[in-house]
């Protein structure tokens, strides 16, 4: 491609943001969204970068390209705080993967999933490195589905799931989540360390601003008090809990074989490279028939079926592109606000080609009036989402969530890395250094842990 002067308005943008100009520059504007020749970088073999201003509109663009067929290069879905309620700032979710683990680069990412005001966690479908955070569907909502053969789909997900013994089936009413005392309840390593869940970690921070003799022995007397206040008001006390280790890395969408390693109705801990099944206050006389040291599966199957297992796992709403076409499926989805789909929000949003071999992650800059900003309606989303290759897309959670991180830097919104919001999920691109395969991410969690 030919190298050529940047345009009036791309150098008054640059100038704008002080930034430098681009190192190049396309020859001529995409004839169907109007935009204008733009800078783009690369951030490593397969993983482009590009920030784009259109002045017609005020609009602010930023777009990861990702080749998927570059087996060096990865996507990863990051929780917050690695917990089911977490919130935390995309650049921080990213830099702790990148500090952690050895032999990947973080370039990059966008903000994922929404999430519940009530109970801070992620809405719709969720697996981060194979382990299950949410397993059903909110509402008639779409999810996006990483396989572990590479493979990106697009659609309305429900994850089944169930525990299977040699005796017969226990269907999982849900994850990491209890509502109705008789149902049976699988609880991650995303849930934190025990069921009941007690915030050890949190009670000696704040023991030790509170507590002007900060011994042990005071600490862990606070500890076992907030244990039993706990428990009086736990859903959870009183019920048969099995705790269990998995016999392989855990893997959504397929069946996974486990040992039991402890039974008990108490406090139980949830093991690192394994969970604790909650079989709740209901009879289920196959619970009876598992001993310690007895091994049974936990399947988990996707509605619509996939036929890989699945890897990462994350949600929105709506689709917004389907088969290279607008399409803004927001009466399917349920939504009822014609004004989240009509006004001119900040935005998150992710594409996939047509062959399936390119992902497109891109975030639109929201409202911002000192800078000459506006948002852009969920439409005209999808026309820049189709202007960069997509033949499917979803729209991420947006507003003042939205959120681009490139190389450590927050590129979106422009406070920067301070500003930005705190989040529940994450979708990090990073560049393998070595080789890292899918058991390698039980080690990986353990090492990111912050209990």
């Amino acid at each position: 491609m030919r190298v050529r002067t940047a345009t009036l308005h791309t150098l008054l943008f640059c100038a704008v943001l002080g930034a430098s100009a681009p190192a190049w520059v396309a020859a001529q504007a995409d004839p169907r969204t109007g935009l204008p020749p733009d800078s783009m970088r690369t951030l490593a073999k397969g993983v482009q970068y590009s920030h784009v201003f259109i002045p017609k509109d005020r609009l602010s663009v930023h777009t990861l390209t990702i080749d998927l067929s570059n087996t060096r290069v990865g996507v990863r879905l990051g929780k917050g705080l690695d917990h089911i309620a977490g919130l935390e700032r995309v650049h921080s979710i990213l830099h702790r993967y990148d500090s952690a683990v050895a032999g990947v680069r973080v370039l990059g990412g966008i903000n994922a999933n929404f999430w519940k005001a009530g109970t801070i966690h992620p809405m719709g479908p969720t697996v981060s490195d194979g382990e299950m955070l949410i397993a059903g569907k909110y509402r008639n909502w779409p999810s996006v589905a990483f396989t572990d053969h590479g493979k990106v789909l697009i659609d309305t997900f429900h994850m089944n799931v169930s525990l299977e013994t040699r005796l017969g089936s226990i269907p999982v009413a849900r994850v990491n989540r209890r509502v109705d005392s008789s149902e049976v309840v699988l609880y991650t390593t995303f849930y934190g360390p025990s069921v009941p869940y007690i915030d050890t970690l949190g009670i000696r921070e704040a023991s030790r601003d509170t507590i002007t003799d900060d011994s042990e022995t005071n600490i862990d007397t606070l500890i076992l008090a907030h244990m039993d206040s706990v428990w009086s008001v736990s859903p959870e006390s009183g019920t048969l809990k099995l705790q269990f280790m998995y016999l392989y890395p855990s893997l959504a969408n397929t069946r996974i074989p486990c040992r039991v390693t402890a039974l008990d109705t108490g406090f139980v801990a949830i093991p690192e490279g394994g969970g604790v099944i909650s079989f709740g206050k209901g009879p289920f006389p196959l619970f009876s028939s598992l001993f310690v040291g007895d091994t049974f599966s936990i399947a988990s199957r996707l509605d619509p079926m996939v036929d890989e297992p699945v890897v990462q796992m994350t949600g929105g709403t709506p689709r917004i592109v389907r088969d290279g076409k607008v399409n803004v499926e927001w009466v399917e989805a349920g939504l009822t606000k014609i004004r989240f789909v009509e006004g001119r929000y900040g935005r998150s949003s992710l594409g996939i080609s047509r062959n399936g071999d390119t992902l497109i992650l891109m975030t639109v800059e929201p409202y911002n009036r000192r800078q000459g900003r506006r948002g852009v309606s969920l439409a005209a989303l999808a026309e820049l989402l189709i202007a960069r290759g997509a033949w499917h897309g979803i729209n991420l959670d947006g507003g003042s969530s939205a959120t681009m991180v490139v190389e450590g830097e927050t590129r979106v919104p422009l406070s920067g890395n301070r500003g930005s919001r705190k989040i529940s999920t994450a979708l990090m691109v990073f560049e393998r250094l070595g080789i890292l395969t899918n058991r390698d991410f039980p080690k990986v969690r353990k090492i990111m842990r912050l209990e």
